[in-house]
């Protein structure tokens, strides 16, 4: 005698901002709450304020450091429910070593639905600068 396999359903208490949202089609080409950068400038500002006022650089924990100021950025984003829109958030440290640097990005861009937010921050022995793209998402 075979016995049906029993699924467990577990609710969710807190919403997971690591996943990526997946929508059915709505046929809407507007977004409704589109990507704005007031408020993103203010949370890049904090946060990288914050994290980095008092520090001095360290090669080793530089990368790290990056990753997690980036997905505090990205998780204060997402709260803020931008619609249809895709949140990337780039991190660089730069170790001061009298040295120039120049950066250079391409990207395919919609004037009218994608935008973005950039923030630098330096201190005596690192510059840190942020990217936050807001990319149109259909």
């Amino acid at each position: 005698m075979m016995m049906a396999p029993t699924i467990e359903v577990s609710a969710r208490s807190s919403v997971d901002y690591d996943q990526t949202p997946t929508y059915q089609n709505s046929y809407q080409l507007k977004a409704r709450n589109p990507f704005r950068t007031d408020p993103v400038d203010e949370i890049v500002k904090n946060v990288m304020q914050i994290r980095l006022e008092d520090m001095t650089y360290d090669a080793a924990i530089a990368p790290k450091l990056c990753a997690h100021i980036a997905k505090e950025i990205r998780k204060k984003i997402l709260k803020l429910e931008f619609d249809r829109c895709r949140i990337i958030v780039l991190v660089t440290m730069i170790e001061k070593a009298s040295q120039a640097v120049n950066t250079k990005m391409g990207f395919v861009w919609d004037v009218e639905r994608d935008n973005y937010a950039t923030y630098n921050f330096e201190t005596p022995s690192f510059y840190a600068h942020c990217l936050v793209i807001g990319a149109y998402y259909e």
